[in-house]
């Protein structure tokens, strides 16, 4: 029983020990009180293990505790994991869109300098950066095409053309096309 209590004892001397070396590594003072609030969950466990160790409960409390917290751990890990997977699978989309919409624009003969494609939530944002000039009539006949092959929304497409300083085509220096529409958001 002494050795008990010498045990507890040391181990609160320990803990406060630890929390005081946790609180002077505390990087923003606005977290002080999210770690004094764990903390002083910790610290009423450790001195409630005593008393539960008295009346013959003491190995359930502790593997009650660890189960809650191997399976809070398991959920956290579950949802973190589902969250990289949604990412991941966004950016394989984006990816595959950008190769389809680049394949249907050389279909179509157009010269193509960069396609960029940008999932946000629901949205999808579909940056056309051409080589070749196109007419009024032929930006809105592959807008067209692009909402219907790919469920493009129309004010989500942005067309430009490479220019350089001088006019002529080639170095990479992007413009913003005059489309008419006012809804075009482009991504620089």
């Amino acid at each position: 029983m002494k050795e008990e209590l010498y045990l507890w004892i040391r181990n609160l001397a320990v803990f406060y020990i630890f929390f005081t070396a946790v609180l002077n590594l505390i990087p923003d003072q606005k977290y002080e009180k999210y770690v004094r609030f764990f903390m002083g969950l910790l610290l009423i466990f450790m001195m409630s293990t005593p008393i539960f160790s008295i009346l013959g409960k003491g190995s359930e409390l502790t593997e009650s505790f660890l189960d809650n917290f191997s399976e809070e751990n398991r959920e956290k890990e579950l949802r973190e994991f589902q969250n990289i997977q949604k990412v991941y699978l966004e950016k394989g989309y984006e990816l595959e869109l950008e190769q389809k919409i680049r394949e249907t624009l050389e279909k179509r003969g157009i010269e193509v300098y960069k396609v960029k494609v940008n999932i946000e939530g629901e949205e999808t944002q579909a940056n056309l950066v051409l080589k070749t000039e196109i007419s009024q009539e032929e930006r809105k006949e592959l807008k067209d095409a692009l909402v219907e092959e790919w469920g493009l929304k129309e004010n989500r497409i942005c067309i430009q053309i490479v220019r350089n300083e001088s006019g002529k085509m080639g170095n990479p220096v992007a413009h913003r096309s005059t489309s008419g529409s006012s809804g075009d958001a482009c991504i620089q």
